[in-house]
């Protein structure tokens, strides 16, 4: 992440040189297999192409739910990646079912007191101590009558946190930044300059996240431990999680003051046409596949060497190497 007066780095615990800010290369470990992917920028910064994509089965166990079980195992997962595109810098994913993400207004502060600010609010919202937590913050808005500023702020346990460092540093890697799973996603995949509400769902393999993105910025968020990524389209988790979807948009619509209008769907269950027709359904707000490349080139034009399918589970690991249109 780059840092900013009212953007502040989620790990914000060592100072990075300002050149390995440029990282293009991004690591996502999910429960069931760890995804790389790098980036390569054009010439002339004109916008990104794919270098390499790919994917390792993690050792059964070594990671649920985001808690790591295993770091040795995971490690040498983490090895195998850098051996073999020699890679030492990474941005990477922290686990979105073990962060809490709120949305609040505080009232005007400077830029220089934002992050005094937002933490001062943390203990009140979230059910972890200041001083064992890890946060984030987005202005999502600010009252330009009452200067009173709206903000969508995430917090992670401090030792989810340093768990992860030290998984990464055991492998002879620095994870220069980190963000969460919704937050990377809706970089890639939300149009620059697209302010209506939108929810993403995420299909993933062994779980479904919903997101509801407006103003640019992610202001909910849920990962649930059901999929339909790998289930049968008339399974009970169809049911369930289309019930979920009903219940998230419902709830936004109610307190938010406004509509969701558009449903993006990602993930590896994302490229199953039947079985998302038939979860989408008689859905009333219009639904699309998600474009993961949508701002890898200013030209709108690209096309990678790898099949739109296998794309659709790579949104975050890219996501967390495009830079913030905020």
């Amino acid at each position: 992440m780059v840092v900013s007066e009212k953007q502040k780095a989620l790990l914000d615990l060592f100072p990075v040189p300002e050149f390995l800010l440029l990282s293009t290369t991004g690591v996502v470990i999910k429960d069931t297999d760890t995804r790389f992917v790098q980036l390569r920028r054009k010439i002339f910064g004109r916008g990104f192409e794919l270098a390499h994509a790919s994917k390792i089965d993690n050792p059964k166990g070594s990671v649920e739910s985001g808690l790591i079980n295993n770091p040795d195992e995971l490690a040498n997962v983490l090895r195998e990646f850098s051996s073999h595109y020699g890679v030492s810098y990474v941005k990477a994913i922290l686990p979105e079912e073990r962060a809490y993400l709120f949305t609040a207004n505080i009232g005007q502060v400077p830029p220089e007191g934002m992050k005094d600010a937002v933490a001062f609010i943390i203990e009140e919202n979230v059910p972890i101590s200041l001083a064992e937590s890890v946060f984030d913050f987005e202005v999502v808005s600010e009252d330009g009558d009452t200067g009173e500023i709206k903000v969508a702020v995430s917090v992670l346990p401090k030792n989810i946190v340093s768990a992860y460092v030290t998984l990464f540093e055991s492998a002879g890697i620095t994870p220069i930044s980190f963000d969460l799973e919704s937050r990377a996603i809706a970089r890639a995949v939300i149009h620059k300059g697209n302010r209506q509400p939108t929810l993403i769902i995420n299909l993933s393999t062994k779980k479904t996240g919903f997101y509801v993105v407006e103003k640019g910025v992610v202001q909910f968020s849920t990962a649930l431990a059901y999929s339909l990524a790998a289930g049968d389209p008339g399974s009970g988790s169809k049911e369930f999680l289309r019930e979920e979807m009903r219940k998230v948009i419902a709830f936004w619509n109610a307190h938010a003051g406004s509509k969701i209008e558009k449903i993006i769907l990602c993930g590896s269950g994302g490229s199953k046409t039947a079985l998302v027709d038939k979860f989408m359904g008689g859905s009333e707000i219009p639904y699309t596949t998600a474009d993961v490349w949508l701002k890898m080139s200013r030209s709108n034009n690209y096309v990678p060497e790898i099949t739109f399918g296998e794309s659709l589970g790579y949104a975050s690991a890219i996501g967390l190497i495009l830079p913030r249109d905020r």
